[in-house]
Parts: structure tokens; C-alpha cells; sequence
């Protein structure tokens, strides 16, 4: 028998042992296993705390990855529910213009066309603005312009599709206008754009002893052809006389906000208008009747 087969039958008899001895028989670690666990017990503590911090390190990148997916998630829903709730209060304001405005063309005695304000320049806000109706539409040159608040202007411009509205605050523009408390005749005055403080207007040739006070309204008076009588145009801030001492003037406020402006009236036919057409019918039918009666 060689050493080599003794070494193997010594190695399996070890073995044999080893298994015998840590079997189910086996209450208790050998000194030789209790000195390995002692000696690895440093060497396990620092792999397993290792792999702990490894798993935490994934599971949080993990984590991480699926909250900035979500925040994504949500900020797009939030994003979506803001621009759904602007829209709301849009539609609602939008709702609330359109409600006054048809409530005006029930109540007012003209004939009107709506206009949406199509643009506007920056340099002369409160100058002119353009409107989404034009001579196709039957618009022509001088029409008033007006809202439910009140006068806006008079169209300067027109062509195919759109015309040009020159405002009450420019100050190429002047209405003669009465207050609105007395509508004395004699108390006419006339409104212009005041250029000093943009955005107001200024009442000037009033005579010194018309009957104007803080607050009161400002109408349109219907003289010169061009603004229906009656259209409201502000209210008095300030009263003064004029730089002479013989005339008053006073500060405007106007009832429109020319800052806020997205749709307009064009007032087509005033019941001045209307009056001289059914008196011209009647002319015609009366010399129709002259002419009759002279053939017979």
C-alpha cells in the first residue's frame, strides 16, 4: 500500500470524522469551530454591513427614479388642471361680456353690429384698435363705436374685413356731451382726449354757470351727427375753471375701460335715423297721393 492511497483513507476517515462529530448528535461547537467563528465574525459583520449599505444605496436610487417619475406625473396633472381651471374662469368671464352685452343690444334703442378687437399698438394704446368688421360687413367711416359701459369711439378707417376705431381718448377725437343730472341744452360742453393723463378724458367749454358736480355722469349730447344722444361717457373727477377763468372744465373718468377692451357695437341706424326715414316714406306716399289727386 503507497502513501498516496494511506493519505486518501486518512483524509476520508478526517472527514467521516468531522461529519460524525458536527451531526445531529453534535450539542455544541468544537473549540477549533468556535476559534473560525470568532476569527470570522469581524470579517462577516463588515460584508453583511456591506451588502446592506449596497442594497440601500440601490433600493434608494431605485426610489429615487420612481418619485421623479411620479413628481413628474403630478406636475403634469397639476399643469393640466391650472391651464383647465384658466380656461373655466375665462369661459366665465368671457360668459359674463356676453350676458351684459346682449342684455345692452336688448335694452338700447339702436341698431347694432357686435365687432371682436382683433389688434391693438402698443405705442398708441389709447389711441386706436382694430375691429374684425369692415365695409362687407356694411361698416362705413364715422359710425359710433360703443359698449355696454358706454361710448368707445368712431370708426376712421375701413376696409374689406377689419376697420379702424379711433378712440375717445385720443385726442384727435371731441363729442359734445351734457351732464347727465340736468341735460340742460344751454350746459353744453365738449369731452376730449387728454393726452397729459393718458387713459382720461377732459370736458372743456363748459359754461361758468353750468351745474356740474364731482360725480356727475357724462353723456353724449347727439349734437353733430356722428354719436347717438344719450351714450354714456364718464364721470366728472375734478372741476375747475379754464385757464382764462371764464369757462369751467372738469376731469374724466371714463365708463370704459379702454385697458380691458375685446369686443365692441357698431351702431348701425340711431332713432333719429329712423324717424326721418319713415317721414321720408310718408313725403313720398303723400306727393303720390298729390299727384293722383291732380291727374283725377
Amino acid at each position: 500500500m503507497t502513501l498516496k492511497t494511506i493519505g486518501i483513507i486518512l483524509l476520508v476517515v478526517a472527514m467521516l470524522s468531522l461529519i460524525y462529530v458536527t451531526g445531529e448528535h453534535h450539542v455544541g461547537p468544537t473549540f477549533a469551530e468556535d476559534a473560525v467563528l470568532t476569527g470570522l465574525a469581524p470579517v462577516k459583520a463588515f460584508f453583511s454591513y456591506l451588502g446592506e449599505r449596497a442594497h440601500s444605496f440601490f433600493q434608494g436610487m431605485t426610489d429615487y427614479a420612481r418619485l421623479q417619475e411620479e413628481n413628474k406625473r403630478l406636475r403634469e396633472e397639476l399643469a393640466q388642471r391650472e391651464n383647465h381651471r384658466y380656461q373655466l374662469v375665462e369661459m366665465q368671464k368671457e360668459n359674463y361680456r356676453l350676458r351684459e352685452m346682449l342684455d345692452f343690444e336688448e335694452r338700447i334703442e339702436y341698431e347694432l353690429m357686435p365687432a371682436e378687437v382683433i389688434s391693438r399698438d402698443p405705442a398708441h394704446w389709447f389711441e386706436t384698435l382694430t375691429i374684425d368688421k369692415g365695409y362687407r360687413d356694411g361698416v362705413k367711416e364715422n359710425m359710433a363705436v360703443v359698449t355696454a359701459e358706454g361710448l368707445v369711439g368712431s370708426i376712421r378707417e375701413v376696409s374689406r374685413n377689419s376697420s379702424r376705431v379711433l378712440l375717445l381718448t385720443d385726442s384727435r377725437r371731441a363729442v359734445s356731451t351734457l351732464v347727465q343730472r340736468t341735460r340742460d341744452p344751454g350746459e353744453v360742453g365738449v369731452v376730449e382726449g387728454y393726452p397729459e393723463q393718458q387713459g382720461y378724458l377732459r370736458m372743456i367749454n363748459l359754461p361758468p354757470e353750468a351745474n356740474i358736480q364731482r360725480g356727475d355722469t357724462i353723456i353724449s349730447s347727439g349734437l353733430g351727427g356722428i354719436f347717438p344722444k344719450g351714450l354714456v361717457i364718464g364721470q366728472a373727477l375734478e372741476i375747475e375753471k379754464d385757464q382764462y377763468g371764464l369757462l369751467q372744465r372738469a376731469l374724466i373718468q371714463p365708463a370704459v375701460n379702454f385697458n380691458r377692451l375685446e369686443e365692441v357695437f357698431i351702431v348701425f341706424e340711431t332713432p333719429v335715423d329712423l324717424e326721418e326715414s319713415e317721414l321720408e316714406e310718408l313725403r313720398e306716399e303723400g306727393l303720390e297721393e298729390e299727384m293722383l289727386e291732380e291727374e283725377l
